[in-house]
C-alpha cells in the first residue's frame, strides 16, 4: 500500500511539473500571437499605402496612343 501511494504521488508530482510547463508555453505562445497579430495588421496597413501609392502612380500615366493610319 505504501509503494501505491509512493507511485500515486510520483505521478502526481509528474503532472504538476508538465501542467506548469505547459501553462508556461501557453502563456508564451499567446504573446507570441499577439505579436504575430499586431505585425501582420501594421503589413496590412503598409500594403494597402503601397497598392495606394502604385495605383495613384498608374492613374498619372499617359494613355498609350494607337496609330490609326
Amino acid at each position: 500500500m505504501e509503494t501505491d501511494l509512493q507511485l500515486l504521488a510520483e505521478r502526481v508530482k509528474r503532472l504538476l511539473e508538465i501542467s506548469r510547463q505547459l501553462s508556461d508555453e501557453n502563456q508564451l505562445l499567446r504573446g507570441r500571437l499577439g505579436e504575430a497579430a499586431m505585425t501582420q495588421a501594421d503589413m496590412q496597413q503598409r500594403l494597402a499605402e503601397a497598392r495606394a501609392r502604385v495605383e495613384s502612380a498608374l492613374a498619372r500615366l499617359p494613355l498609350p496612343q494607337t496609330d490609326k493610319d
